[in-house]
């Protein structure tokens, strides 16, 4: 199996645009151990039964005859996709009816169950999960060290350990010092020991917040979880530049001493939340920057933004089957337009993965957001875009 984080950009562009005469089967199977795997088994084993049942009800048709039998003949598919020995807590499968071609993959963040044939791959929940695990920085503090972690697409590991400068002399005593005369005291030592221990403090907190912005701007993290207590947390958060403080999640629990699963989990659940909270946040900035001319709402005006190039980001309820269709110079319209030739187009029900081709090979960012056509865009049918002009 291929890994979920290999994917680029140039690959998800070639893996939308796949087809097959028979259809391509999209197999998406949840294997998280935090659940329940046997339901789960059960659950994508009727749902691909299901479609085995509806396609063979028409006996008299060829293709339905050739359709039957090339999902029986990839059942194993489905069986290894369920396997407990398969690494990965999500494992996706896209598989060509009429011949051999198979991607497989997994990852650490759990997927819906889904058994899709369609006339090429059902990328949607694949798209929803990689637009969720976008790499994000962790900063986990405590009084004797910073570890910056990266989490991505449920995956953690160390980039970086940060040591506290080592403290004074344990036997350092507050005290008369100096030689002045009988009764008059000069500062304490206990005083002089806190401030020094401050300075070295700050010295530290500097030095996390300044590998911390580095590493953002190297490693692209687009969030940064910060965690230490009530001591630690809101100091390095307060540390940060100014610019980035829209993108810090403080976490006040302290995370340090949990073991690598733990830790995974925990992370992973608080950046969920954090992800769910900035999809909510995308949709009313879509529908702004619609109102300042600065964004497009509805089919009509992004597929037009997207044949000009001009998206930056597009948003899409994945649950909504956008249709239109292609005019022959390969441009997108909405339902019933026409192109600038004054034909229909060929007519294109699968407009949805047109459009999100579309977006990749212009360089748009894609967000498939579930729920959008009934939220904040439910009069542009859950999709919008920001333009780059």
């Amino acid at each position: 199996m291929t890994t979920i984080d290999q994917l680029d950009d140039k690959e998800l562009l070639e893996l939308s645009r796949r087809t097959d005469p028979l259809g391509v089967l999209s197999l998406y199977v949840n294997a998280d151990p935090t659940g329940s795997p046997e339901a789960a088994a059960i659950d994508i084993n009727n749902r691909y039964r299901e479609l085995q049942r509806r396609i063979g009800e028409d006996r008299t048709s060829e293709r339905s005859r050739e359709v039957s039998a090339a999902l029986e003949r990839l059942k194993p598919e489905l069986e290894l996709l369920t396997r407990p020995a398969t690494p990965g807590r999500g494992r996706i499968a896209f598989a060509a009816l009429s011949g051999d071609w198979i991607l497989r993959l997994d990852g650490q963040m759990p997927v819906p169950n889904r058994v899709v044939l369609d006339d090429g791959p059902f990328v949607h929940p694949l798209l929803e999960l990689l637009d969720e695990g976008r790499p994000a920085g962790v900063i986990l503090v405590s009084g004797q060290d910073a570890r910056l972690l990266e989490w991505r697409l449920g995956k953690l590991r160390l980039v970086s350990l940060l040591e506290q400068e080592e403290a004074e002399a344990s036997h350092e005593r507050a005290g008369q010092i100096g030689g002045g005369p009988t009764g008059q005291f000069h500062t304490p030592m206990l005083e002089q020991r806190q401030a020094r221990q401050q300075e070295r403090a700050q010295r530290f907190l500097d030095r996390v917040a300044e590998t911390a912005t580095d590493m953002m701007d190297e490693r692209r993290w687009e969030r940064i979880l910060v965690s230490g207590g009530d001591r630690w947390t809101q100091p390095v958060a307060a540390k940060l530049p100014e610019a980035l403080q829209d993108r810090v999640i403080q976490d006040l629990r302290v995370l340090t001493g949990m073991d690598d699963e733990g830790l995974r989990s925990a992370v992973t659940e608080r950046l969920h939340e954090d992800h769910a909270l900035r999809e909510r946040r995308l949709v009313e900035q879509v529908r702004e920057a619609a109102l300042a001319r600065t964004g497009a709402l509805g089919l009509s005006e992004v597929a037009a933004a997207l044949n000009e190039g001009r998206v930056a980001h597009l948003v899409y309820d994945p649950e909504v089957r956008y249709s239109g269709s292609v005019g022959t110079d390969g441009a997108l319209y909405a339902g019933a337009e026409v192109g600038t030739d004054g034909g229909p187009g060929t007519p294109e029900p699968r407009l949805t993965e047109r459009l999100v081709e579309r977006a990749f090979s212009t360089g748009a960012r894609v967000s498939p957001i579930e729920g959008a056509a009934t939220g904040a865009l439910s009069e542009a049918v859950g999709i919008g875009a920001l333009l780059r002009w």
